[in-house]
């Protein structure tokens, strides 16, 4: 008898997490993202030894309570009753973004997806485009890598010297963080953000042709009374908003690596 998988949320991705995992587990998806009294009725009559949550977290509506059937959790981002259930919960949990080789696969994704994003909403070609590329993690690696070899010319722009002078030894121009916005030409430039937290004043946002902010939310925007620049935009999920087939493939491969880890303890 297959164990049961019970996946939560209404990303694109996860009809195809399940089509994978389908040979595997018994799956079953409860399309939302409000944690209710109904769902958690729901899911506890289904009795899942297998819990998938979506990478936001869930909305919190009653006490978060996983069933006793549960013995493995895959979660995304926590919130507080996450955290504090997996550590009451004798179950085992796995933060599936921590996971290395999903991290830079996805990247790759997120590359690929922010060119077909700037294609569809630019209407112009890459080559020749200058980008200035904040942060120098997985995404912006890979992002700076495809759009070098597309014809862009790039200047990575972090705080890291150790990140500086890695980016500047793979042929990229590079630019101290607290001077970014004092490039040359930067009206003629595109900024992309993939650094997770606020450093951006909405102010310095017109001295670029356009800030695409790839990092999750609230993104690098520091708040402001006024509203958000008409030259700003927050563009997070790439990979399931083109890719989704390929995407989901990925995170069901991610779970099935660590099933698989699992069951070799055992």
């Amino acid at each position: 008898m297959k164990k049961k998988c019970a996946i939560i949320g209404t990303d694109a991705r996860l009809p195809f997490v399940k089509e994978t995992l389908d040979n595997l587990l018994e799956v079953k998806i409860f399309p939302t993202m409000i944690w209710t009294e109904e769902l958690k009725a729901a899911i506890n009559d289904f009795h899942p030894t297998i819990i998938f949550l979506p990478i936001p977290p869930l909305k919190i509506d009653c006490s978060f309570v996983l069933p006793n059937s549960c013995l493995l959790l895959f979660v995304g981002k926590k919130n507080s009753e996450i955290e504090q259930e997996i550590q009451n919960s004798q179950v085992h949990a796995f933060n599936y973004l921590e996971d290395e080789q999903w991290i830079w696969e996805n990247a790759n994704l997120t590359a690929e997806g922010f060119i077909n994003y700037f294609y569809r909403n630019e209407n112009e070609s890459i080559y020749n485009k200058k980008f200035i590329i904040t942060g120098y993690g997985r995404v912006g690696k890979r992002l700076a890598f495809a759009l070098h070899h597309l014809g862009a010319e790039v200047i990575i722009s972090v705080r890291s010297d150790h990140q500086l002078f890695e980016a500047k030894s793979y042929g990229y121009q590079i630019e101290q963080l607290e001077h970014v916005d004092k490039i040359r030409d930067a009206q003629s430039t595109y900024l992309i953000n993939t650094i997770p937290y606020r450093w951006l004043s909405p102010s310095d946002t017109n001295r670029f042709i356009k800030v695409y902010d790839l990092a999750s939310n609230p993104g690098c925007l520091l708040e402001s009374a006024n509203s958000t620049p008409t030259n700003y935009i927050h563009s997070t999920s790439l990979p399931g908003l083109f890719f989704p087939k390929d995407a989901g493939y990925l995170i069901a491969k991610t779970v099935q690596t660590q099933l698989a880890l699992l069951e070799g303890e055992e």
